[in-house]
């Protein structure tokens, strides 16, 4: 009485208290034929024993009730149907029927009497060795004080050396930026010759001339002198007189 061949879970509590079976004889009229369908008890014996004699007679389907005392299904040991004679048993059918009570063990449901609360599960609670950490390890490794120094003597160097290269290209810059300016002055003197160059070109270009005659002409007597005029600027002169006196 496993649980594949029940169906089900055989736990404390389960009471069997009966056996339904059928199956089909297969046999010849004449031929002796006994079929037997039982079920062993784990303490020796059997718990049930129903035989079937089909002997001188015809093999037709047959289906039995073997009712049962409420028995422990933990007495239950291995069933089986065996024969005698002549004969075969075809499409054979066991069937248990139980009861189970829920709280033979209190522990199945937290309402039977008896119930006991479980004990609340501990969590695994890791432990952290700081001993086996490697980061620590590397940390706390002995280090070498001579190859610290070499190693900061290296450092050292490469600063020298990096603010030398600095130093190099600063100078370089300044070099390029006077020769830059020298250059651009030697254009400005260039360009400077060039302009008085091409002006004085201009001085020594010799142009034809000669004598150009008087060819204004008066027509109708003399040229006579504008009187208003000349007392216009005395008035003129006067005023001017008067306002330098003021500052003066």
């Amino acid at each position: 009485m496993t649980t594949p061949i029940l169906g089900i879970s055989t736990e404390e509590g389960m009471d069997i208290s009966g056996v339904i079976y059928n199956y089909l004889p297969v046999k010849e009229v004449e031929d002796d034929f006994i079929v037997t369908v039982q079920n062993e008890d784990v303490d020796g014996g059997y718990i049930f024993q129903e035989v079937d004699d089909w002997s001188g007679g015809p093999g037709v389907r047959i289906q039995k009730l073997v009712p049962l005392p409420y028995t422990p299904i933990s007495q239950f040991g291995e069933g089986s149907i065996t024969t005698t004679g002549t004969g075969t048993v075809e499409d054979a059918v066991v069937l248990y029927m139980y009861r189970w009570d829920e709280c033979f063990n209190p522990q199945n449901n937290e309402n039977c009497p008896g119930y006991v609360p479980p004990m609340p599960v501990i969590p695994k609670i890791e432990i952290y060795d700081v001993l086996e950490d490697e980061v620590v390890e590397d940390a706390t490794k002995e280090t070498d004080k001579e190859l610290i120094e070499e190693r900061e003597e290296e450092e050292n160097n490469d600063e020298e050396e990096e603010e030398k290269e600095r130093l190099e290209i600063a100078l370089a810059a300044a070099d390029n930026a006077l020769t830059i300016a020298n250059t651009v002055s030697q254009a400005s003197v260039v360009r400077a010759m060039n302009t008085a160059t091409n002006i004085t070109s201009y001085y020594v270009t010799q142009i034809q001339g000669g004598i150009y005659g008087e060819s204004v002409s008066l027509h109708g007597g003399t040229i006579v002198d504008n009187r208003k005029a000349f007392r216009s600027l005395g008035q003129d002169k006067l005023m001017n007189q008067m306002i330098e006196e003021q500052y003066q």
